[in-house]
């Protein structure tokens, strides 16, 4: 399945990003289709509340919602039934692939194609969403595009997923400084910096701008949060720079938080983990 609105996007441009020194290719980030299955089975997915959210804000159930780095399309399926034509866009021809097998719905489809290049005509989307994706866009051409396609009070909402905080044991304190120092150190900093201001700081196209909030929580050891640890970039760029193996990558991980005062115990005991997720909206006038 992969059908487009509009025109049909095809040979999607990788796109480097740089910060301090650090060069990212955008299109690189997330090729392998192991990478791909692991995004689609451990990240947390756009809560039910920010979708009833924009629905709420635009009015009317949407004809036509497009979701920009949609990866393997764990968030876009949330949208199913809230919308009429879904469809999802991913730079990876990987993610796309696993969306396409994994998620299949009359109302939905997978394209490849980049964010400055969305597959849809001139004032014909009701709704843009990009979860957990546009800090590594290239804004200002982004939101033009937006405001291409975007029709006469459409909606773009843009969701940031925080990294996860254990909220019932202190003991759990310098496991996240010890993640936080990884995230640092293999990240780009500015990115880094806009997930975890929960996107205040993100400049929107609209000044129509308005913040909500959702708390996910999740029961988890710090074993289980490895597993979604090793589908962060900056730890995938960790391992790919050092020629690790992903089993190999968290190893090394799990070897830092011993060293950082974590017991056997710790890391095998269930917590309960709080992720903030921002999503920031705004109207097209």
């Amino acid at each position: 399945m992969s059908r487009t609105v509009g025109i049909a996007v095809t040979g999607a441009t990788k796109r480097a990003m740089s910060t301090s020194g650090k060069t990212i290719n955008a299109g690189e980030l997330f090729v392998s289709s192991d990478l791909s299955k692991r995004y689609a089975q451990f990240r947390p997915k756009l809560p039910v509340e920010h979708v009833n959210t924009i629905v709420e804000l635009l009015g009317r159930k949407p004809g036509v919602w497009v979701d920009v780095g949609c990866g393997p399309g764990t968030s876009t399926q949330q949208i199913v039934g809230h919308a009429d034509t879904i469809v999802g866009v991913d730079i990876s021809e990987t993610q796309v692939e696993v969306a396409r097998q994994t998620h299949q719905h009359p109302s939905l489809s997978f394209v490849q194609g980049t964010c400055d290049k969305l597959p849809a005509e001139d004032c014909s989307v009701d709704v843009i969403t990009a979860v957990q994706a546009a800090h590594y866009f290239d804004l200002p051409a982004f939101f033009k595009e937006v405001d291409r396609v975007l029709k006469p009070g459409g909606i773009v909402g843009l969701v940031s997923i925080n990294t996860p905080k254990c909220v019932d044991s202190s003991s759990m304190d310098s496991a996240r400084s010890c993640i936080s120092d990884l995230i640092t150190k293999h990240g780009l900093p500015d990115k880094v910096k806009l997930l975890e201001d929960n996107y205040k700081n993100l400049a929107m196209p609209y000044p129509t701008r308005k913040d909500h909030m959702v708390d996910i929580r999740t029961s988890w050891s710090l074993d289980d949060y490895l597993d979604v640890l090793m589908t962060f970039s900056p730890i995938n760029n960790m391992i790919k720079s050092n020629g690790m193996t992903v089993k190999e990558g968290r190893g090394h991980v799990t070897q830092l938080l011993k060293e950082s005062g974590m017991t056997a115990q710790d890391i095998n005991s269930v917590y309960t983990w709080s992720q903030p997720c921002a999503l920031v909206t705004a109207t097209k006038p």
